[in-house]
């Protein structure tokens, strides 16, 4: 049981003897000991005592009578006395223990009461993790969240989870407090993406940091890991998806999904292919020439590793006769529909006359026919523009009709390579200085020095500087001549059909004022040309995004000017 204390000046009474001998003088004057639950017990502890050169023999008794958990070595003797406390709380409930050694010494009247202070601590708790490890499998993407809690084996516990080591995971809360009777949640989320399928388990973990708790239980970890599998690929698209029998090794673009670096192949029936990832969405492969040296049609699939599997297969033509690869925007370059009077290109691989040649003009239209080469669309003809051999250029007839999959038919020295196209009422194209995306063909008129210039980073236009733009694919808008497919429009024509409404423009964001929207003299109609003002509100820079809306149909995104 405990011993209240009493005060130490009253409890460390120094016996004196009846003939006035020298004190019984304790060295040190008390002990304590202190104890954490569950720990290694306390060492022991000297203490002397001594009354000047007596040597008076001396007992000992440890008070309160009963006290169990002090022992004391030697506990009779003579003086001077050199004694050992050792203390043993093992059983002791959490508190503070006090007792005293009572040190009798014969010839001394009062003994000499030494106090004994005995403390016994809780054991810091700890903290509980209810798992050290999980484990994940995609797909699905992102696999359903798995959560794990943290208990406390007693007291309060903080934590905190610093940087996790994979980006691929993540889990929520990142810091709290553990409480008795309130365990803390964890959950835990993954996901795949950005990371190719792969035999082996991704591995991250989370580091937990507890504050308050044994030092070896200050870090726990858990391991995580994630087993990304293959989907089953699909292919949407080959381009392209025909060849002329005979011709030399194709390269084909294969889009689809479930690509993946180091694990995607494709084949041709039973031929494995050559194939060149690009990203999850588009690999390229190489059709070898003796795959194309016979007429009829090629399962191509692409195969991912299990449990991914094969695609359904995407069929590529060897034709017998020329082939037509895609038909596109001459100023856009984009497939889609296409509108009465616009000009189009073909590709393809001996569509067109070895040798190549430009657009011919009679008694004011252009022709029909260059090279022994014709092209008709809807059954109509098309004024030819350029021929090459893997390259033509058209006019879309104004009296075609506007639907899905109109018949396309190239007559190559009566060799006949056929296609279909979708026509709509609009299907506007800028036309650029080169490729596909980047800066417009476009003239830019000073209203400060009256002349015309090419617009480029040395001739930027200013804010109410007028620009002219060329395009193609605004659909019909004038058929006064008659007919009007292949018409040249002549420099007498007066005044010059426009669109009407007007088309829209905006330049660096801001609606601009369309001075002009009509034909070009001496070009073909269907050549459109557009005068707009640049406007105040416009952005500036080397980039300057120029939108043209006809109809329903929009010029091309990536269409840019110079304004400064």
């Amino acid at each position: 049981m405990n011993l209240r204390f009493v005060p130490f000046s009253i409890a460390l009474a120094i016996a004196v003897s009846a003939a006035g001998q020298t004190p019984l003088t304790p060295a040190p004057a008390s002990l304590s000991f202190t104890w954490v639950t569950g720990g290694t017990l306390p060492a022991s502890q000297s203490i002397s005592v001594k009354a000047g050169t007596s040597t008076a023999a001396f007992t000992t008794v440890i008070a309160p009578l009963g006290t169990q958990w002090m022992t004391i070595t030697p506990s009779a003797g003579v003086l001077p006395a050199s004694m050992s406390v050792l203390v043993n709380p093992s059983e002791l409930p959490v508190g503070v223990y006090n007792a005293a050694i009572q040190l009798s010494a014969t010839g001394f009247t009062s003994p000499l009461s030494i106090p004994i202070t005995l403390t016994v601590e809780p054991a810091p708790p700890t903290l509980i993790l209810s798992v050290n490890a999980l484990s994940f499998t995609t797909p699905p993407n992102p696999p359903a969240t798995q959560t794990l809690t943290l208990t406390t084996s007693g007291g309060p516990v903080p934590f905190s989870i610093p940087a996790l080591s994979a980006t691929w995971l993540s889990v929520t809360p990142t810091s709290g407090v553990a409480l008795p009777g309130s365990p803390v949640t964890l959950t835990v989320s993954v996901t795949n993406t950005g990371l190719a399928p792969a035999a082996a388990a991704y591995s991250g973990k989370i580091t937990i940091v507890a504050t308050g708790v044994p030092s070896a239980n200050v870090t726990q970890t858990v391991a995580v890991s994630m087993v990304v599998n293959a989907l089953t690929p699909t292919i949407t698209n080959l381009y392209p998806s025909a060849a002329l029998m005979g011709s030399a090794a194709v390269t084909v673009t294969i889009t689809g999904t479930g690509f993946y670096k180091g694990g995607t192949t494709a084949s041709a029936g039973a031929t494995p292919l050559q194939a060149t990832y690009v990203n999850p969405t588009t690999i390229s492969a190489v059709l070898p020439a003796t795959i194309l040296a016979t007429a009829g049609t090629i399962n191509v699939t692409v195969v991912n590793p299990a449990p991914g599997g094969v695609s359904m297969p995407a069929v590529f033509t060897v034709s017998a006769t020329p082939v037509v690869q895609a038909i596109v925007s001459a100023a856009s370059y984009a497939a889609g529909a296409v509108s009465p009077g616009e000009f189009i290109t073909m590709f393809g691989t001996g569509i067109g006359p070895a040798v190549p040649a430009e657009m011919s003009v009679v008694a004011g239209y252009a022709t029909n026919t260059l090279q022994s080469t014709s092209v008709t669309i809807d059954g109509q003809n098309a004024p030819m523009i350029y021929v090459s051999p893997n390259q033509i250029t058209v006019q879309v007839p104004y009296n075609v009709t506007i639907g899905l999959a109109k018949a396309v038919a190239v007559n190559n020295s009566g060799v006949i390579a056929l296609d279909t196209v979708d026509t709509t009422a609009t299907a506007p194209g800028l036309f650029l200085i080169s490729g596909v995306v980047g800066q417009c063909a476009a003239l830019r008129y000073s209203m400060t020095s009256g002349t015309y210039s090419v617009n480029g980073t040395t001739s930027a236009a200013l804010v109410g500087d007028i620009m002219v733009f060329y395009l193609t694919g605004e659909g019909i808008y004038d058929l006064t001549a008659s007919p009007a497919t292949g018409y040249i429009v002549p420099g007498t024509l007066n005044p010059l059909p426009q669109v009407s409404p007007l088309p829209t423009v905006t330049i660096g964001g801001a609606p601009a004022t369309v001075q002009y929207a009509g034909p070009m003299v001496g070009g073909l109609l269907g050549l459109l040309q557009i005068n707009a003002v640049v406007p105040a509100g416009s952005t500036k820079g080397p980039s300057v995004p120029v939108m043209i809306t006809i109809g329903a149909g929009a010029t091309q995104a990536g269409a840019t000017i110079v304004v400064k």
